[in-house]
């Protein structure tokens, strides 16, 4: 039996490799390096738990619990083929959540495509299937056997069998299973090189973070090596330190800082918004800043419905930040207003936090939320659920191949016409043609040469394009003075040779977005301003309360953007992959939470970064640090707020 489940874990491992990837990725590049101890943990956990059931004398107990576990390990394959995110609490709860197992997401939901889901479906099935016809055989020849000794007068004796085979199948998985374990947590670094097959093996282990289905073994090593690791002791140093990155009238609201640090006061300094006003809210996939600003210089062909926009009034920001990567990292601190933090996978534990997103403060308003992606894709549903009820929408099927940002503008702006004029409303949706690697666009609108940039702007134009036609009907309302538009992208991503040149996940991470805030209204601007100060999806919380007049206690860490400016001298700041990421107006450090490496480069500059000794960069690294320290305690332990 545990040579059949070897050869069943080898077929899922050919099928995950070899299927297409949704967004035409390569998993074994992905995987480059780590597949070998990814065979190790899968293939150690397997003989172990044969060799427990062998001492347990117990087949038909193992024939379930491989049933089950590769029940387990085919939908964690699928998850991460499809969305790149391992199987979590939160997948449970959202990616098999009924609503998306009975409607048109169900094929997404099962594969996302269709060899996928048979060859998924199939292996469960074969699973399921051999793991119960193994037990009613093996039944049936007990129960023979039994009738045998009565049928001959036996007395039942028979011999132990032998345990030799369960000790070498213990020792073989332990020695496949430890081997990783220990490199984890001993924190072994760098590459090594086989010397017979000349394979280089990446040894920069984030164990859980690189394999499929991690054995039980790992999954208790990781969670107690976290709760040591996240429990640090909330000191008065700590929250010093976290407190740098607020603003001064917000982090000198604050009561009780040792039990609550992040909670404060409603701020105190004077807002712009005299009155609720209605907003549109919109994350554009992958809105690079770099290339944004452009606009700025003359470069109006690549969004120019959002440059109309732009000229009616409003803010334009130069140095925009996302808080992290990829989208759900964007809309966690987008949202809740404090940063993403691997270590504390917040989405899948939201119902029951005590922490609160932007819309649920809007309690006046009408609040709507269109989406152009399954927000089980994003890992967003727990969100959107919280946030919007059940005023949320999937645009229709696409009636063209790459259309998808068409039809979500035709479900926004169905939307747009049954919003009230006498009350206010939020209307949230994102866009989706500019998602790496840049094909969600019609060929009816442009070509898809092998050049990711042209592809990159491409795909931005439409989605303009699309966005124009929102604006065009906007701008038609009776209460369009009355309405600001916000435009943030979710995350940066890699398009051109001068983000490959930034050391990846890092370059990935480091996010510079466009950030636009806009609105005829001459009571909050008049023209267009271009900001030279740093923004960041933080400080878009803090802006809508401004806006919708929410003056209440909150535990949002930004900047009123209409209002206030962040000090030249402060950044802005998120975790990401056990680094932290900070932003400044002219340059960025980043480097990781448990080395002390820091790194500097310019803001959207050719060069990559650099090692830096300098004395302030250092200041803000123990400032990141401690304020990581404090965030993934806060979170470890549900203090975010009374």
């Amino acid at each position: 039996m545990a040579f059949a489940a070897l050869v069943v874990q080898s077929i899922l491992l050919v099928i995950f490799y070899s299927l297409p990837d949704p967004l035409g990725l390569s998993l074994t590049e992905m995987f480059e390096g780590k597949i070998v101890w990814q065979v190790f943990m899968a293939f150690g956990a397997i003989l172990v738990m044969a060799a427990l059931f062998g001492f347990a004398r117990a087949p038909r107990g193992l024939a379930l619990f491989y049933a089950l576990y590769f029940f387990v390990a085919i939908t964690d394959y699928d998850v991460f083929r499809f969305s790149h995110q391992r199987l979590s609490y939160s997948f449970l709860r959202t990616y098999f959540h009924i609503s998306n197992i009975t409607d048109e997401t169900t094929v997404s939901t099962l594969g996302g495509d269709l060899l996928g889901t048979v060859l998924w479906v199939s292996m469960v099935f074969l699973c399921f299937v051999g793991s119960i016809a193994f037990i009613v055989f093996y039944t049936r020849k007990i129960n023979k056997q039994r009738q045998s000794l009565v049928l001959n007068n036996s007395d039942g004796s028979w011999t132990p069998p032998s345990h030799k085979i369960p000790v070498a199948m213990f020792s073989i998985g332990m020695a496949l299973s430890l081997v990783p374990l220990v490199l984890f947590l001993t924190g072994t670094r760098g590459w090594i090189e086989i010397p017979v097959t000349h394979t280089k093996v990446d040894m920069r282990f984030t164990l859980g973070k690189h394999t499929l289905t991690a054995p039980i073994l790992h999954i208790a090593a990781v969670e107690t090596f976290e709760f040591v690791h996240d429990n640090a002791k909330i000191t008065e140093e700590l929250v010093s330190d976290l407190d740098t990155f607020l603003p001064e009238d917000f982090r000198h609201g604050c009561s009780n800082a040792l039990e609550f640090p992040m909670y404060r006061g409603a701020p105190t300094h004077e807002y712009r918004a005299k009155k609720p006003y209605n907003i549109v809210f919109i994350m554009g996939e992958s809105f690079k800043g770099r290339f944004f600003n452009k606009m700025l210089t003359g470069d109006t062909a690549l969004a120019p419905n959002i440059w109309k926009l732009a000229n009616v009034g409003g803010i334009w920001f130069k140095n925009a930040f996302s808080g992290g990567y990829p989208t759900v990292r964007g809309t966690m601190s987008t949202y809740m207003g404090f940063p993403s933090h691997p270590n504390r996978d917040v989405p899948s534990f939201y119902a029951a936090n005590k922490f609160k997103g932007f819309p649920e403060f809007l309690t006046k308003y009408q609040k709507n939320y269109m989406t152009v992606s399954n927000p089980i894709f994003d890992h967003t549903m727990s969100f959107v659920e919280k946030f919007y009820g059940k005023n949320w929408f999937l645009p229709e099927e696409e009636t063209e191949d790459g259309a998808v940002d068409s039809m979500g503008v035709d479900a926004a702006l169905r939307l747009l016409t049954k919003l009230p004029t006498d009350k206010p409303w939020l209307l949230s949706f994102n866009t989706i043609a500019s998602h790496i690697p840049f094909f969600n666009y019609p060929l009816s609108f442009a070509s898809r040469p092998d050049d990711a940039t042209v592809r990159y702007r491409n795909a931005i134009r439409y989605t303009d394009a699309q966005l124009g036609r929102f604006f065009e009907a906007l701008f038609k309302r009776p209460d369009f003075q009355n309405t600001v538009v916000i435009i943030s992208g979710d995350h940066d991503t890699p398009v051109d040779s001068i983000d490959y040149k930034v050391p990846q996940p890092l370059g990935l991470s480091a996010s510079q977005i466009f950030i636009g805030i806009f609105s005829a209204d001459t009571n909050l601007f008049n023209g267009l301003s271009i900001r030279e100060d740093v923004a960041s999806q933080l400080d878009l919380g803090p802006t809508i309360f401004d806006l919708a007049g929410v003056r209440e206690p909150n535990h949002f860490w930004g900047y009123d953007l209409l209002a206030q400016e962040r000090p030249a001298e402060q950044p802005s700041v998120f975790f990401s992959q056990n680094a932290y990421y900070l932003g400044f107006r002219d340059h960025v450090l980043t480097g990781g939470l448990e080395n002390e490496d820091v790194y500097r480069a310019d803001v959207g500059g050719e060069s990559p970064y650099s090692l830096t000794t300098d004395a302030t960069d250092l200041a803000w690294k123990k400032r990141a640090v401690s304020a990581s320290k404090a965030l993934r305690s806060v979170l470890r332990n549900d203090i975010m707020m009374p």
